[in-house]
């Protein structure tokens, strides 16, 4: 009936008029609303409180004072256990530092020895005051708790390596200390020099004194013996006086009354 060239220009116009319909928009009419013989219900009124602007103060400084007090704990409870901490670390300390030793009365003795490096150096200034009660002190130390001693020249050593300003203030201790020393050497360099010259002196003067003591001895002796002689050059006079007297009389007699005489 329609050839297959107008059959074709139909279909391809259709299609057209298809695609060109669904593109353009399409009008809906809305269902029209009735009208209510009643009246329309009122809205449900919701009451809402609000706080005062004191209790909204009120609850700020309560909501601060908890939090502050929290931070408090908080912190608290650190520092106790800081201390804790330190406390273990101490006991740790004492218990590798104090091993196999007598602390009590050693260390009372070292306190007196202290004591007693005071006491000596009274009339000098106060650096050799303080050295001197050192010096007595570390070496009762040394003497009494060997062991303690080193453990705690140990541990010092330890805190100069955690701490490198001890280290520079033992430093310059051991400077001071040094030169301390170089002029106490030099002052008992001079004393004893001082002591030579005033013992080699007293030993002259002793020297003298011996000499003329023994010259006067000598001077004795002689003025001794010459009394001596002339005592017996008297008795031999005497003697020879009386046999010239009494020369009929044994001589045994005359000796005799000569010794009752000297007698």
């Amino acid at each position: 009936m329609f050839s297959p060239v107008l059959r074709r220009s139909l279909v391809t116009a259709a299609a057209t008029s298809a695609v060109v319909a669904s593109s353009m928009p399409s009008t809906v009419y809305a269902e029209e609303k009735k009208l209510s013989i009643y009246d329309e219900p009122k809205p449900k009124v919701i009451i809402v409180e609000s706080p005062t602007k004191l209790e909204e103060h009120v609850a700020y400084a309560q909501k601060y004072a908890n939090n502050t007090i929290e931070e408090g704990k908080g912190h608290v409870d650190s520092l106790h256990q800081k201390l804790k901490n330190f406390e273990n670390d101490v006991k740790a300390t004492v218990r590798e530092t104090v091993t196999d030793e007598d602390v009590l009365p050693n260390a009372l003795y070292v306190g007196v020895a202290a004591l007693a490096g005071t006491i000596i150096a009274r009339k000098h200034n106060v650096v050799v005051r303080f050295l001197t009660s050192s010096a007595l002190a570390y070496g009762a130390a040394v003497y009494l708790l060997p062991k303690t001693t080193h453990n705690i020249g140990v541990q010092a050593e330890r805190l100069e390596q955690r701490y490198p300003e001890l280290q520079s203030v033992h430093h310059s201790v051991d400077q001071v200390v040094h030169e301390v020393r170089q002029e106490v050497e030099g002052v008992l360099a001079q004393l004893r020099g001082a002591v030579d010259s005033n013992a080699s002196s007293l030993a002259s003067q002793f020297q003298s004194g011996l000499d003329k003591v023994k010259g006067e001895t000598s001077n004795v002796e002689s003025q001794v013996s010459a009394k001596v002689e002339q005592g017996k050059k008297t008795f031999s006079d005497v003697k020879k006086d009386v046999e010239s007297m009494y020369s009929t009389r044994s001589t045994p007699a005359v000796e005799e009354t000569l010794k009752k005489s000297k007698d």
